[in-house]
């Protein structure tokens, strides 16, 4: 059903609601456990990943997403449906921006949780472990993906996104999140080097995964999925020597730049402020 087709114009929200919860009532297109052959290969070869100890099966501490014609899953389209009227929005502008999982945006997001501004070129060390976080995991978060193969929000109803849609993207499953997964590893990684500030980088490292809910790109249980994914993927690599190495070595980097950096904009982190404050579910 096109939203378009919806009469009068003041019941677009809860028309919005209803295409989506009709869509999601109908039966799952492949079993949870279905391995997709249509699934884009996005994740990084075993050969490009750093080497280091197995990770945790997310098979094991995962849940499997929610099924068809259950409250979570209804809870899901309700959210969905109702942050597409965030478009155009400050919020729906910071969604934009935290699309861009790269290690340098992961680093310069955290500026405002960690008072001081956070830029990727003075942060070799940083932004580094970053990119080496993210070929570990890349391949772990890819086959949990291909495990449950869960279909993006967006195929099941035509409701406006925050970025342009490739086919990609159409075709990569998405449960677990791993938007969600890097950002929520990225906060532990930064609240380990300034405990003091932990609340709000964490409070950031949950708004970075919210954007894929308000981007409209994946549901609130694939971001929900996705901290718990970090929290217990970070806690296996802290286990690492050559991790805590690397730990060091950020954590050093950063304490000697933190008193030589200004704060950053009022304005920016005033939008994350209030995006944290209302979260979309």
């Amino acid at each position: 059903m096109r939203l378009d087709r919806c009469a009068p114009a003041g019941t677009l929200a809860a028309c919005a609601v209803m295409t989506v919860l009709l869509a999601l009532a109908a039966p799952a297109r492949a079993h949870p456990h279905h391995h997709g052959s249509n699934v884009v290969a996005r994740h990084i070869t075993t050969t490009e990943a750093p080497v280091g100890p197995p990770l945790p099966d997310g098979q094991v501490f995962l849940p499997p997403p929610p099924g068809p014609e259950t409250a979570q899953r209804a809870a899901d389209a309700s959210i969905y449906a109702a942050t597409r009227a965030l478009e155009g929005t400050l919020r729906w502008k910071l969604a934009q921006a935290d699309n861009r999982d790269t290690p340098a945006h992961l680093v310069s997001a955290f500026s405002c949780a960690v008072g001081f501004t956070l830029p990727p070129e003075h942060l070799p060390e940083l932004v580094g472990l970053f990119a080496r976080i993210e070929r570990r995991l890349d391949p772990a978060v890819h086959a949990q993906k291909t495990l449950w193969n869960r279909p993006r929000p967006f195929t099941e109803a035509e409701l406006p996104l925050c970025i342009p849609l490739r086919a990609s993207l159409r075709q990569d499953p998405s449960y677990p999140s791993l938007h969600a997964t890097l950002g929520w590893v990225a906060g532990l990684i930064l609240a380990d080097i300034l405990p003091e500030r932990t609340a709000w980088i964490m409070q950031r490292a949950r708004v970075f995964g919210e954007s894929r809910v308000v981007c409209g790109v994946q549901w609130q249980s694939d971001v929900t999925a996705g901290w718990l994914n970090g929290g217990v993927l970070y806690s296996a690599m802290e286990q690492d020597e050559g991790f805590r190495q690397e730990m060091d070595a950020a954590r050093t980097e950063v304490m000697a730049l933190r008193t030589t950096m200004a704060a950053p904009p009022a304005a920016e982190c005033a939008v994350e402020a209030d995006a944290a404050a209302h979260p979309p579910q």
